[in-house]
């Protein structure tokens, strides 16, 4: 959940918004609309601790994971689209490895019956929950799923990213964001690079798959 209070921008004199108030709940799918130049992009830069207000609260638990795809990025071309977009599973690496410690740690453990015994498989179990949301052990095929779902072919894998327009490379981060699987997905425009097949495959891939959208 995220709980924004009385927020209130300013740009030197001159308000862009003011005390705004609202909050988002879990499985919440929002639109933010409005004409040009009215914050929307200001807006989520805010929610994903970006930019600062001029004034106000916004509320986001510790745990919380937010993933967040502008309208302008910069983007390195040093890579194939397939070794890119392998990158939202540095994690998954890490995680497994906090995995494994924790379950030598219960396997060594004899306290069965206490609090901290009871936390220490609580905190294993979800966080193998979201190691397997990650993808587990089988990510490449989740990778090559999401990247045929955006519309790229297989033989466009090992291409180097640099010959891709500005459009396709931000299909690539997109992946990477959705692969990520965060709490919290903030897209400013997301299909204005998409056709209508990708568009369609990625209405269906929130619906079923993201825990909140903004």
């Amino acid at each position: 959940m995220l709980s924004i209070e009385g927020l209130k921008v300013e740009f030197g004199v001159k308000p862009l918004f003011h005390d705004v108030s609202f909050v988002v709940n879990d499985r919440d799918r929002i639109a933010l609309v409005g004409k040009n130049g009215a914050g929307k992009s200001t807006m989520l830069k805010i929610l994903c601790g970006l930019q600062q207000p001029t004034a106000g609260v916004v509320a986001v638990p510790n745990d919380t994971t937010i993933g967040y795809l502008p309208q302008v990025m910069k983007l390195s071309d040093d890579t194939t689209v397939k070794e890119e977009t392998r990158k939202a599973f540095a994690d998954a690496t890490r995680m497994k490895e906090k995995l494994e410690r924790m379950q030598q740690e219960m396997a060594e453990r004899t306290d069965y019956e206490s609090e901290s015994y009871a936390a220490l498989v609580e905190k294993f179990t979800q966080e193998h929950e979201r190691f397997m949301l990650l993808g587990g052990e089988n990510y490449e095929a989740e990778i090559e799923r999401t990247l045929v779902g955006l519309g790229f072919e297989r033989t466009d894998f090992d291409r180097p990213t640099s010959e891709f327009s500005g459009g396709w490379r931000m299909r690539i981060e997109l992946a990477k964001i959705l692969l990520r699987c965060p709490d919290v997905l903030l897209l400013d425009e997301p299909t204005n690079h998409l056709d209508i097949e990708s568009i369609q495959w990625l209405e269906q891939f929130l619906a079923q798959s993201a825990k909140l959208l903004s």
